[in-house]
């Protein structure tokens, strides 16, 4: 993958990080009020930045999705990025741009949740 489409991927990435983060957060009232609140003695920042991290607990699947953005930027870092875990190939541009965090193409993706299903039966 050219240093261009790596660039463009990166900022695709970075963009749904920072959306799923204000999604996960936003209206939620004490992150509100604590967002742009970053002044007064030590005691106040302290506190501050631990009510910050209290919200940051996210249900799991909010979690996963981060970890998941934030793996596909080290693997952009460490020149993995947009290729199949399982069959190596390059991943479709379409469906990086659609998805930029997949770890498989279409067709591994496939044979991976066909596994999972028979697994669970």
């Amino acid at each position: 993958m050219t240093a261009k489409k790596l660039k463009k991927f990166k900022c695709l990435l970075l963009e749904e990080k920072k959306k799923t983060l204000d999604e996960l957060l936003s209206g939620n009232e004490t992150y509100e009020a604590l967002k742009d609140d970053s002044y007064g003695d030590m005691v106040d920042i302290a506190f501050q930045a631990y009510e910050k991290q209290n919200l940051m607990n996210f249900s799991q699947k909010e979690k996963d999705k981060l970890d998941m953005l934030n793996n596909a930027l080290k693997r952009i870092d460490d020149g993995t990025y947009g290729k199949c875990i399982d069959c190596k190939e390059e991943i479709n541009e379409e469906r990086l741009t659609a998805l930029p965090y997949t770890l498989r193409c279409v067709n591994c993706m496939s044979k991976y949740e066909d596994k999972k299903r028979r697994e669970k039966m």
